[in-house]
């Protein structure tokens, strides 16, 4: 049986928008982007459990990942696997590597030229430029009273690449990011729902290293 890597299906799979009525009608986007900006500018670093849904819609392939996120300004992103296997990614600019726990083996790569890296994961670690790196609209969306968030379909204003997108959900109350999903034009998507995000002080090198893998 193949292997299943968070970051190769997200590098293959980059969602579908869903069309449906908008909740906050009234909504000033740039204030919204603001208050998003208030929350996440103070800190240096995050962390928060994950649940990614990846769709390969031309392949028929839905998998699901689980674990934890850590976010350190100005670059740096570990995600830490838990299900349905045990394997580490860690991000530095465009360069990953992805540890796998069960034979100790890793694979090193960079994300593609075409990938605008704030359409990745990037953009987490830099929200202090998120109205600057994309144009920021309302998106339309089905109506979900219960997620309370408001939904934001950022582009960004530097790909050269049409259809790469990213919808933000930013909960009502808090003005968190609770979920980024991030498509292509193909209808290929991750969707990344975020929980219990803490807001850290710091956050150790270990983090994100590779060799703190092994221990």
């Amino acid at each position: 049986m193949k292997r299943r890597s968070l970051i190769t299906f997200s590098l293959v799979g980059l969602l579908v928008c869903v069309a449906g009525p908008v909740l906050a009608e009234q909504l000033d986007v740039h204030k919204v982007v603001q208050k998003i900006q208030d929350v996440y500018n103070p800190s240096c670093c995050f962390t928060a459990s994950f649940d990614q849904l990846t769709v390969n819609v031309a392949m028929d392939m839905r998998d699901r990942f689980q674990g934890q996120m850590y976010v350190r300004k100005p670059l740096d992103i570990a995600l830490d696997v838990i299900s349905p296997e045990r394997q580490k990614v860690v991000m530095k600019g465009r360069s990953y590597i992805v540890y796998f726990y069960d034979d100790g083996s890793q694979v090193n790569g960079e994300v593609p030229p075409e990938i605008n890296i704030e359409n990745f994961f990037g953009f987490f670690t830099n929200i202090s430029a998120l109205d600057k790196n994309f144009t920021i609209e309302l998106s339309p969306r089905q109506t979900e009273p219960e997620d309370k968030m408001i939904f934001l379909e950022l582009t960004n204003t530097s790909n050269s690449q049409p259809g790469f997108k990213v919808v933000l959900g930013v909960d009502r109350k808090r003005f968190t990011i609770n979920r980024a999903i991030i498509y292509d034009a193909l209808g290929n998507y991750n969707r990344f729902d975020l929980f219990n995000i803490t807001f850290l002080k710091s956050i150790p090198d270990s983090r994100f290293e590779i060799k703190s893998a092994h221990n």
